[in-house]
């Protein structure tokens, strides 16, 4: 008994130790990110803070090195999937634009704050929320007018705030961009299923056929559809959680907390906003524009494809629209190439905002 609990005691001092010193060392990391991320020019802004949308506290982040340059209001996947600790993904974008990063209800800090007393979780309550906040970014910053950018599921509420409020938007822009869920998760289903085929994985076709063709009946049926799916997509959509993971938990000013609800929130929301959000159809609410409307989607997408997005682009009405495949991305194309997403926005996106 004697060496027992002399082992359970070096065991337990030895965890501590460890763990005392992972923090530590994420502590000096953070501080370090810190320096490197800090704002310094003379016209720059870098503030975050909760604000009030929709009867709720909801986390805003700004940034940019010229107050000058154009507003861009960056709407996350998910739904739920905060890109707060991503920022640095968008460091030089900093130098073009104000770049705005918002936790939605349901996602990072947002959910941190309210936990599920974040009723109604429902899409149109997603849309007045994005209104809010970009009327709120307006006034704030004292633009007429900012760049909307929506990123798959953003795309969803990004496509109905800029018909509904085109007075506040100098363009809309769209990657991963959704078109209608229904027709999408059938594409996905048998595109995935004809790759698990083609490489023979039993496992996998089984895990499919389990579930059956969608529409699904819970959320946790398109989670196993997902899984299958990523795990024969391209590297850059395959490794989005292995690449991001540091940036995540070295973020600065991030706590363990924040890693927290950042992981639990999305399953929540995607949850709570399953049935809603499996009506959508952006033909049926959004295809005349008063504002110009671009698409860049990745090549290799395999949960928004072109299949499905070029007759939506080719028959909707704006001003001006451009859509740009960018061949050798996926569905996260904003993520895994950023600086070529960046070459876009600056080719196509930017003049337009400055005349705005």
């Amino acid at each position: 008994m004697k060496w027992v609990s002399l082992f359970l005691v070096w065991s337990t001092t030895v965890v501590v130790v460890i763990a005392l010193i992972a923090l530590g060392f994420r502590a000096w990391r953070q501080h370090q990110n810190s320096i490197a991320y800090t704002i310094t020019t003379p016209d720059g802004i870098q503030e975050a803070q909760f604000i009030r949308v929709g009867g709720i506290d909801q986390w805003i982040s700004i940034r940019g090195e010229d107050r000058a340059n154009p507003v861009l209001l960056f709407l996350h996947g998910g739904p739920g999937n905060s890109i707060l600790p991503l920022e640095p993904t968008f460091r030089v974008w900093e130098k073009h634009f104000t770049m705005v990063q918002w936790d939605q209800r349901g996602a990072g800090r947002t959910y941190g704050r309210n936990g599920v007393d974040e009723q109604p979780m429902t899409v149109a309550r997603f849309v007045q929320d994005g209104i809010e906040v970009a009327e709120y970014l307006r006034e704030r910053l004292h633009k007429r007018s900012i760049v909307l950018l929506g990123h798959s599921w953003g795309t969803e509420i990004g496509t109905q705030m800029v018909v509904a409020r085109p007075d506040l938007y100098s363009a809309y822009v769209g990657t991963g961009q959704v078109v209608s869920i229904a027709e999408k998760e059938t594409y996905i289903y048998d595109d995935t299923l004809r790759r698990l085929r083609a490489a023979g994985d039993e496992k996998g076709i089984r895990a499919l056929e389990e579930i059956g063709t969608p529409p699904y009946r819970t959320n946790h049926d398109l989670e196993i559809q997902r899984h299958w799916s990523e795990r024969y997509d391209i590297p850059a959509e395959r490794d989005l959680r292995r690449h991001f993971t540091p940036m995540v938990a070295f973020a600065p000013d991030f706590s363990l907390r924040d890693i927290y609800n950042l992981l639990y929130a999305s399953a929540w929301t995607a949850q709570e906003l399953f049935s809603d959000e499996e009506q959508f159809d952006v033909r049926e609410c959004c295809m005349t524009f008063q504002v110009p409307v671009f698409v860049f989607n990745g090549g290799h997408d395999t949960i928004t494809p072109s299949e499905l997005v070029q007759p939506w682009f080719d028959a909707l009405q704006a001003p001006s629209k451009q859509i740009v495949v960018m061949k050798d991305a996926g569905h996260s194309a904003v993520l895994t190439d950023p600086e070529a997403f960046l070459e876009l926005l600056l080719r196509y996106v930017r003049p337009i905002a400055l005349q705005s």
